[in-house]
């Protein structure tokens, strides 16, 4: 017999599970093999063991619960424990700015002016999206504009 069959008999055998014909060989197999014998055994006491642990009253039985020592008793670190989360809170967000103000990125500096030229298209109130700017100031907005930084 395969032990990973075995192990599965012998522990519905222990949990009495097992039908009368198929018990009838698992213990004409179990008086042939002195080792599945003992194997059984070991179920049978752990089995045995577990069901006691199951069935058994507690041999204390836990006090009442006291509800109104349980309110006192959080009432008055209430503040405090408000105190300790804001300090927590504010410890966070120094430590995240700092980080972030330590490991930001520096700006390149640049030493050669740059000219930067912004052409408009004329405006077609056919083809302009309803969200354009130059819808709403179309006088107001150059045909070409230079800058420098």
């Amino acid at each position: 017999m395969k032990p990973e069959h075995l192990e599965s008999l012998l522990l519905d055998r222990a949990l009495g599970e097992l039908s009368p014909a198929v018990a009838d060989l698992l213990e004409a197999h179990l008086a042939r093999d002195p080792e599945a014998a003992r194997r059984a055994a070991d179920f049978d006491v752990t089995v045995g063991a577990a069901r006691q642990a199951l069935h058994s009253t507690p041999a204390v039985a836990p006090p009442p619960f006291d509800r109104a020592r349980f309110e006192r008793a959080g009432s008055g670190n209430r503040l405090i424990g408000r105190r300790t989360e804001l300090l927590r809170l504010a410890a966070c967000l120094a430590v995240g700015l700092g980080a972030g103000w330590l490991l930001r990125q520096p700006e390149p500096i640049s030493l050669h002016a740059t000219r930067v030229a912004v052409v408009h298209p004329p405006v077609n109130s056919s083809t302009t999206p309803f969200w354009s700017i130059s819808r709403f100031a179309p006088e107001t907005l150059p045909l070409a504009r230079e800058t420098q930084p």
